[in-house]
């Protein structure tokens, strides 16, 4: 009871938060222009009461088109991201140190790149690739149509190498941990040990760090939308940004978002009172 009501809190002051950020591009523009639109910041807010009569207003059918594309992306990218920084971490931990030191170099080296060159590059070889072999995947989408493949693609590569590196550290500090010295004591493979032993506590650690990287993950989507010409809610914000348009879409990525971690949160800490995790 006392999770739900601390959930509850949560959900209401982040909603409050959202809802008076929605109203300061009316602020901006009227400080652009020497006013203080005060009158119609509070409209503004005052506007979504009652949510139903807000919602006939502002919503429709076509917008949750955007908006179920949009977390589509969001969450497919987000799992692609997960299952291989997973993997790639396993396998990492199965060569000896030296070797792990320049793979983990590599995969670092390419989180400095920049989003946009990632895009950039991955758009140049696709068309490298449709001129030599013929084979063909839409760079952009065009007459609405919507794209999966290469968005989830380059939406992924980054905060791929953001919890490989989350993951490498935390499967390094459990591997130093008594328990996997008495697996190995006991007889147990290296394979073994890592998937049945290290991978069920690091995934802890792992998914609370997510958070950050789901919020990464937001930023970026709104480039990957205008860049890929996609069909969905942020590059439609982009093109009809007002207030209740972005109190819709902020609302749309939140609620899915907090739901998940609240939900995760929950489970994990609960499996971890019960000392679920260890060993």
């Amino acid at each position: 009871m006392n999770g739900l009501l601390k959930w509850g809190v949560q959900l209401v002051v982040a909603f409050i938060g959202i809802l008076l950020i929605s109203g300061l591009p009316i602020m901006i523009t009227g400080f652009q222009e020497g006013e203080f639109r005060w009158k119609e910041y509070t409209q503004h807010i005052l506007a979504i009461f009652p949510v139903s009569n807000f919602m006939h207003q502002y919503y429709s059918p076509h917008l949750g088109k955007y908006i179920i594309y949009s977390l589509e992306i969001l969450f497919l990218a987000l799992l692609v991201a997960i299952f291989l920084a997973l993997i790639f971490t396993i396998i990492t931990m199965l060569f000896k140190e030296r070797t792990r030191q320049h793979i983990k170099t590599t995969f670092f080296f390419l989180e400095s790149i920049p989003d946009i060159l990632v895009i950039l590059l991955v758009q140049l070889a696709v068309i490298m690739i449709h001129k030599n072999t013929g084979i063909f995947l839409s760079i952009a989408a065009t007459g609405g149509e919507k794209i999966y493949i290469l968005p989830v693609f380059c939406l992924m590569i980054l905060p791929m190498v953001q919890l490989y590196r989350l993951s490498m550290l935390t499967f390094e500090a459990e591997e130093r941990k008594l328990y996997v010295e008495l697996a190995i004591s006991l007889g147990y493979g290296k394979l073994i040990i890592l998937i049945i032993h290290i991978f069920r506590n690091a995934i802890i650690s792992i998914f609370f760090q997510s958070k950050k990287t789901m919020w990464f993950m937001l930023s970026n989507l709104f480039i990957l939308e205008r860049m890929f010409n996609m069909p969905g809610i942020m590059f439609h914000l982009s093109q009809n940004m007002s207030g209740e348009l972005f109190l819709i879409t902020v609302c749309s990525f939140f609620l899915p978002v907090f739901i998940l971690y609240s939900f995760g949160e929950w489970y994990f800490l609960r499996r971890l009172n019960r000392g679920g995790a260890i060993g």
